[in-house]
């Protein structure tokens, strides 16, 4: 999961693309973060 405050679509892209689960910009919801380690918890 990243964390960040770049805030573009290429920022996203490219982060995903190199494996991350979930990419957030800061500041970040709580309870999103909460449900995106949830849901990778559980697979």
């Amino acid at each position: 999961i990243i964390c960040s405050t770049k805030d573009t679509e290429m920022d996203k892209f490219w982060a995903l693309k190199q494996g991350a689960d979930a990419y957030l910009y800061k500041p970040v919801d709580n309870a999103e973060l909460l449900k995106i380690i949830n849901q990778l918890v559980k697979g």
